[in-house]
């Protein structure tokens, strides 16, 4: 488990998909840190890397990698497959 990536889920207090989301991910045994869109300094964080939302989650994998809302989600339903693809470094 150490070569997976570090996992970090940016999301908001009242999110259903960012709820999908956790819970895929908790499913599936993929560690993960949370921290919140409100936060001013989260947010520029997330623009210090180009990712400039306004819709959650946000999900990062390593240190430059970041998958927003329309890259997780189709049609409402998350893309399982794509995200444990990119989770675990495949």
């Amino acid at each position: 488990m150490s070569d997976s990536p570090k996992i970090i889920v940016y999301s908001l207090e009242v999110c259903p998909n960012c709820e999908k989301l956790k819970n895929f991910l908790k499913s599936h045994d993929v560690a993960y840190d949370e921290l919140d869109m409100a936060s001013p300094e989260n947010m520029t964080e997330l623009r210090m890397n180009n990712v400039f939302v306004r819709e959650a989650p946000v999900l990062q994998i390593g240190e430059d990698e970041f998958l927003t809302s329309r890259d997780l989600f189709s049609g409402g339903q998350l893309r399982e497959d794509d995200i444990l693809a990119h989770c675990k470094g495949d």
